[in-house]
């Protein structure tokens, strides 16, 4: 599978700057959260559709326009719970994902609320939580 995109530069404008902006508000308060990926190109997002990570097959995600960024937890910064990947294989690896430890729920939550004071769309808000996903408002007006 392609590896995530972390770079801002496949971000369109104004979202890319309204990302970088976020950036610098979480570096500000030296939230616990990082990039994880920006840009999807069609080939990554088939596959996370077929893997079922994702709802969404090429062309159907505001990631494949650049109008999404993915955030997650620094596992050096907060403290998190462990996973076993694949299960039963007595690999562990610390949750980047971890929704459900305070400090996790803490740092997405505080990503949600500076995400939406600078007017972005924050999946935390959604039915199907996305905790780490943030796009731009109606963003298939933009593509």
């Amino acid at each position: 599978m392609v590896a995530p995109r972390k770079d801002l530069e496949g971000l369109k404008p104004p979202f890319r700057h309204a990302i970088q902006w976020l950036i610098f508000l979480i570096d500000k308060e030296e939230l616990p959260v990082i990039v994880f990926e920006t840009y999807r190109g069609p080939t990554r997002q088939n596959a996370l559709k077929d893997s079922g990570s994702s709802k969404a097959g090429a062309a159907q995600s505001p990631h494949n326009f650049g109008l999404a960024c993915d955030f997650v937890l620094d596992v050096k910064r907060c403290p998190v719970r462990t996973r076993e990947w694949p299960e039963g294989s007595g690999n562990f690896y610390k949750d980047a994902w971890d929704y459900d430890s305070a400090e996790g729920k803490a740092a997405y939550r505080r990503l949600g609320e500076l995400a939406k004071s600078i007017g972005l769309e924050w999946g935390g808000d959604w039915t199907f939580k996305d905790y780490p996903h943030v796009q731009m408002p109606a963003w298939r007006e933009h593509i």
